[in-house]
């Protein structure tokens, strides 16, 4: 759960009226009870705002103050952060400023000023993830400032989220990114020095050039590839009218670096541009390729659906999983590896550490080693498919949940 406090101080004009009997609430009881109600009523956009920033930063903490004056009916006419702490973080408060302007507070009259402190605890995990709730980055875009959150320039060939790493969900062994690359554009030609990757096509249509004399992959939507540790390469979207959208996984972390901060050292150490390709040696390790319409299909048990091992290399795999709506993914017991679920299409709900959270379309579940999880999927009609896709970093021996109905 979400460690969201809050208490509230109300200002208005007019003096306090006599109640006529010494029982009654006071005005300011009842303006107390009138604001509570309204943050229940509320509360949920609150924590909203809190879990978009730390879809970014798992670090983000602390006390924002926000005044706000009431009109008529109870509606929020103005809503200003007056105090902010600088660990909290100038994307929560402009949120939380945007979201109180829908609000209403029924019992507080007009005129009145009402502050509102809140309160946000650190927080020492989390397992899910909402692509739409991460800062979309341009390659060298600067940190978020003066209340303003990342977004890319419209003419920038590609663009970059970070879906888990270090600062987001404390990844170990593991990195994920997605990355979008706009209409005839590419990704320079570059390479990851002590990193494999795995690229997985999830919409578009796209092909991966290396250097002089490699055959070109050409990758459609369900298409995967493994690229060795130090493989130079360019991502290049074919499509002249729509974006090419891939999910990027690195082992070891380190090349999403450098999306964060174009100067990062380690970042940019492991993403090098290659310049003078004819300066380069490929690796000797191959580049190995799957599509999901290619990859036999393995059943799962009691029907609940297929999985399609398409690659796997560097201690990486991927697989494309089509789940039975009300399928079960459980795994035997507490986890010998790091585990990540990307929902391509569908949902369900993840039960982990004691907490039941919900799965969307676009959202990632980070299962780190050791973990005890369960998910079962679900679909929002019965004409929706149901398709996850799951990466991992595997020891030896390493046993794969088993999906049951």
């Amino acid at each position: 759960m979400l460690g969201v406090g809050v208490s509230a101080v109300v200002m208005w004009g007019s003096p306090a009226r006599a109640q006529g009997k010494a029982a009654a609430p006071s005005e300011g009881q009842q303006a107390a009870q009138a604001i509570e109600k309204a943050l229940q009523k509320h509360g949920a956009d609150v924590h909203a705002c809190f879990a978009k920033v730390l879809a970014d930063r798992l670090d983000a903490a602390g006390k924002v103050e926000v005044a706000v004056e009431v009109g008529k009916g109870g509606r929020v006419k103005t809503a200003k952060v007056q105090k902010l702490d600088k660990s909290a973080g100038p994307v929560l408060a402009e949120c939380i400023e945007k979201a109180a302007l829908g609000w209403t507070m029924e019992g507080i009259e007009a005129g009145a000023k009402v502050v509102l402190p809140f309160s946000f605890k650190v927080q020492g995990s989390q397992y899910v993830i909402n692509a739409a709730d991460v800062s979309e980055r341009a390659m060298g875009a600067p940190p978020p400032s003066k209340g303003k959150a990342v977004g890319p320039k419209r003419d920038v060939p590609f663009t970059v989220k970070v879906l888990a790493d270090e600062q987001n969900v404390k990844a170990e062994g593991i990195s994920l990114t997605l990355l979008s690359v706009g209409p005839a554009s590419r990704v320079m030609m570059h390479r990851h020095p002590h990193s494999a990757s795995i690229l997985y096509l999830v919409k578009g249509h796209a092909r991966l050039l290396g250097l002089e004399g490699t055959t070109p992959l050409k990758m459609d939507e369900g298409a995967a590839a493994f690229l060795p540790a130090g493989y130079p390469y360019v991502v290049e979207n074919m499509g002249r009218q729509s974006t090419a959208v891939f999910l990027q996984a690195f082992s070891p972390p380190g090349p999403e670096r450098v999306y964060r901060d174009a100067k990062d050292p380690r970042g940019l150490a492991e993403f090098e541009v290659i310049r003078d390709p004819t300066a380069v040696k490929a690796p000797a390790a191959q580049v190995v390729s799957a599509t999901a319409a290619e990859a036999k299909p393995v059943a799962l048990p009691r029907n609940a659906g297929t999985s399609k091992p398409l690659v796997e290399g560097g201690g990486m795999s991927l697989a494309l999983l089509e789940i039975a709506d009300g399928a079960e993914l459980q795994p035997p017991g507490p986890g010998h590896a790091t585990e990540m679920y990307y929902v391509v299409s569908g949902g369900g709900e993840l039960k982990v550490a004691g907490e039941t959270l919900a799965l969307v379309a676009e959202s990632l579940a980070y299962l780190p080693q050791g973990t005890a999880y369960g998910i079962k999927a679900a679909a929002a009609d019965k004409n929706e498919r149901i398709v996850f896709v799951k990466l991992g970093v595997s020891r030896p021996g390493a046993a794969s949940p088993a999906p049951r109905k």
